[in-house]
This record gives C-alpha cells, sequence and structure tokens, in this order.
C-alpha cells in the first residue's frame, strides 16, 4: 500500500515514464535515410505521407498527447481536493497533504502497522472463542493429557486408561464421569444452615459439578453447565422422559449425561430443526468437531429442542450502584422462594460475557444481604470434592466461600438466566419455541 506521499507522487512518476523528447523520437524517424517516392505510413494511425517530414509533422502535432502528454498545470490534493500548482516542489506538495493529520495522529506507515495488529488481535479473539476451527475436544484431550504427562502430572499408565475411556465416551456420546462432583446439596445445605449470619438458606434440588477437564479447558464452560443443568433434570420423571429421547434408536442408563461432542451434536439437529436461526448463523451452523463457545441462547435451544420448557431473562444493564444487579439477586430469590413446598426445584443456568455458570441455591443474611450459591465449571475435582455428601474431611461453613457471590462481585454488564419452567406439550407450543423470546430486566420503555 502507498503512503499519502507516495500516492500523490504517482503523477510525476508517470509523467517521466511516458514523455518523449524531439531528439529520441528522431532517433527512429523516417526522415533518417529518406529515399525518393518512399510512402511513409504513420505508426500510431492508417494514414500515409509521401515525405518523412511531413509524416513527423503530423505526429507531433496529432499524437502529440500520446508521445508526449502536456504537463498538466495543476493538481489535485487527494485529501480535501485543492489545485495544487505544478510549480511547487515535491516537498511543499507533502506538507500539504499532511496538514490535514493532526500532529500525533498515526502516520501511514503507522496506520498499516495498526491494522495488522487489529488483524492479530481479531484471529486472537476467534481463537479464544473457538472460531478458528483448529482443533476439538477430543484432540484437545490427547495434546494436554501428553504435556501432563511430559510435567509429571500423569503417570503413562493413567494416560493410556484416560485415552480409552475418552474413545468409549466419544464413541457412545456418554460423559465419562472423570470431572463430576456428585452429592453436593445435602452437604452445602448443612453448611450454608450452620453459618452465623445466615437466616435462610433455598437450593435446588439437587445437582452434580462437572469441571472443565484436559478437552474443554478455556472454551467448554458452557457445555459443563449444560451438563450440569441436565444432571439435576434426569431426577425428575418427566423430565427424564423427554431427555431420554434424545438418545433415539440407543439404550444408555436413564441417568447418563451427554458428552460435550454429544451436546455439539444435539445442537447442531435442532438448528436443522429450525431452532434458533439467528444464532445458528452467527456460529457458522456449525458446532460439532469444533471449540466454539456457547452461551444461553444455545443451552436455551438444546432443551427447548428436547421439549423442556425454559425461560430466557436478559438482566441487560445495571440497576445498581456501583454497576451492580440487585434485581437479578431479587429475581433469583424469588424463584427459589417460589419453588418452596414445589416438587422438584432445577438449578439456573447463568451466562455473563466470557464465562457461565450455574446457580444452585441462594442465602438471606442477617442484615438482608442476599448471596447466590455458584458453581463454576473452573472449580476443580479436588476443590469441589470438599462438598461431596460422600467426603470424609471436617470442612467447615466458611468453605463455601468458593461458592458465595455478593452483589459486589457480580458487575459483569450484562447477566442472562436459562430457567426450567416446565415441559412443551403441544406441537404449537414446540414450534413457537423455535423462536427464542426473552425477558427484559428492567423493562424500560
Amino acid at each position: 500500500m502507498l503512503s499519502v506521499r507516495e500516492n500523490f507522487n504517482q503523477p510525476y512518476r508517470i509523467k517521466s515514464q511516458l514523455s518523449f523528447s524531439r531528439q529520441h523520437f528522431d532517433l527512429t524517424s523516417p526522415s533518417v535515410g529518406n529515399c525518393a517516392g518512399e510512402v511513409f505510413s504513420c505508426p500510431l494511425c492508417v494514414k500515409t505521407f509521401n515525405s518523412a517530414p511531413d509524416l513527423e509533422l503530423h505526429v507531433n502535432i496529432e499524437h502529440r498527447d500520446v508521445l508526449s502528454p502536456a504537463s498538466p498545470s495543476t493538481y489535485s490534493c487527494p485529501v480535501c481536493g485543492i489545485s495544487l500548482d505544478n510549480d511547487s516542489n515535491s516537498e511543499s506538495v507533502a506538507r500539504h497533504v499532511e496538514s490535514h493529520f493532526p500532529a500525533g495522529s498515526p502516520q501511514p506507515l503507522d496506520r498499516e502497522a495498526l491494522k495488522k495488529r487489529e488483524e492479530r488481535e481479531f484471529e486472537l479473539l476467534r481463537a479464544q472463542y473457538g472460531m478458528d476451527n483448529q482443533g476439538n475436544f477430543r484432540e484437545q484431550s490427547v495434546t494436554n493429557m501428553q504435556r501432563a504427562v511430559y510435567a509429571g502430572e500423569m503417570s503413562v499408565s493413567d494416560y493410556y486408561e484416560r485415552t480409552l475411556d475418552l474413545k468409549q465416551a466419544e464413541s457412545c456420546g456418554i460423559d465419562d464421569g472423570s470431572s463430576v462432583t456428585r452429592g453436593l446439596v445435602p452437604r452445602i445445605r448443612a453448611l450454608s444452615t450452620n453459618s452465623q449470619n445466615v437466616t435462610r438458606t433455598l437450593l435446588c434440588t439437587c445437582v452434580d459439578h462437572y469441571a472443565s477437564s484436559y478437552g474443554d479447558r478455556g472454551w467448554g464452560c458452557g457445555y459443563r453447565n449444560a451438563q450440569m443443568l441436565i444432571s439435576s433434570l434426569l431426577n425428575h420423571t418427566g423430565y427424564n422422559e423427554r431427555l431420554y429421547k434424545i438418545w433415539q434408536n440407543q439404550k444408555p442408563p436413564r441417568s447418563s449425561v451427554p458428552s460435550i461432542s454429544r451436546l455439539q451434536t444435539l445442537i447442531e439437529h435442532a438448528w436443522c430443526l429450525g431452532f434458533d436461526l439467528q444464532g445458528s448463523e452467527q456460529l457458522g451452523s456449525r458446532l460439532v468437531n469444533t471449540r466454539k463457545w456457547i452461551g444461553a441462547t444455545e443451552v436455551l435451544t438444546l432443551l427447548s429442542f428436547s421439549r423442556i420448557k425454559c425461560q430466557l431473562v436478559d438482566f441487560h444493564r445495571p440497576t445498581g450502584v456501583g454497576g451492580t444487579h440487585p434485581d437479578l439477586f431479587a429475581w433469583v430469590l424469588k424463584y427459589f422462594e417460589n419453588s418452596i413446598g414445589g416438587e422438584f426445584t432445577p438449578p439456573l443456568y447463568l451466562q455473563h460475557q466470557g464465562h457461565s455458570r450455574t446457580i444452585m441455591g441462594v442465602e438471606v443474611h442477617r442484615d438482608g444481604t442476599i448471596i447466590l450459591l455458584v458453581l463454576d465449571p473452573s472449580h476443580s475435582p479436588q476443590q469441589m470434592a470438599q462438598f461431596s455428601e460422600f467426603s470424609d474431611t471436617n470442612t467447615g461453613p466458611a468453605a463455601l466461600r468458593l461458592l458465595r457471590k455478593s452483589e459486589a462481585s457480580m458487575k459483569a454488564r450484562q447477566y442472562q438466566i436459562v430457567a426450567v419452567v416446565g415441559t412443551i406439550d403441544s406441537e404449537a407450543q414446540y414450534q413457537q419455541c423455535k423462536i427464542l423470546r426473552g425477558l427484559r430486566i428492567p423493562q424500560d420503555r
């Protein structure tokens, strides 16, 4: 790409290449070695002449624009279009052009470097969100497990055992359970109830924690939270019946949770049936064998496709001091309060920019403060083991700091929640769910 100065000086180079002096023309002129009676043809048109001087005069007059274009008296500034005197030297012309750019603004070469940097940053962003089509769950699993062996974090025998488990899980579409922590609710309820400042503890009926693993670390949080939600729904007869149908001709145990690869396949299938066409287009209508991130709308699509009715709630801006979201906390408290005495209460899927988590419950403290109890896929199985009802560790209420989230700790610009609210029982409802609809809080006019 030419800089502004180089681009402006381009006419000078063109002129010097096309201009021919008469002396140069005469070197090949027919007047050299003139012979009587000879006919001279113009090399630029079809006319002929009886003498070389007549031909030369014709060429120099009729074709002067071709062989020796006249120098324009003025040039136009490429920025403002003003006419510049041809007598001006190249430096003064360049100074005029550069006067249009304030001091300190990027020079042409700087702008080119800035463009390249922006392109690199865009590619890095695409890679961060898995949009670069580089790798998938299985490939990343193998690569990271090999690195763990080299680093001494995994034995060779464990590597081969995990590789076989991975191959089997990928072939049948069932999560291998290597990152799961089960039996959380009873232990967490006991720890919360025994906390001094807690006056009320409201929890979902049940949920298992799914941690990020070697294969999805850095991009799989949406899938892991979907697995947490599914692990809870499988304990309800009505939801279990609908989720079991996604296996079609397969007959796995009814407690089976789909693997990440199977979840990708199911979401793609839902797109093919017309669910969330806009979201499908944004992700290139492809998830299988990629590391693309998913969010609240993909989880909603997955569950709607399974004929499970959900509500999407968009807390689209902060409503409290310092960028906090008190409306979100109040909504979550109301959700769990309304489930008191009910048959079954699923957890909530929580999405914000760059990450997603699962809300398993809420605490009300003595001073009226609302605290969310949040499961995060980034928490390792080792961290979560202390909350399992099967753990023999003597964990105190202080351990809940890992799960507790106050208003001050949640200041993302926007949050979305997916709440399971029932089942889809008619074909009309099923078709309506293909177009995603949500509730915006606050409901600005």
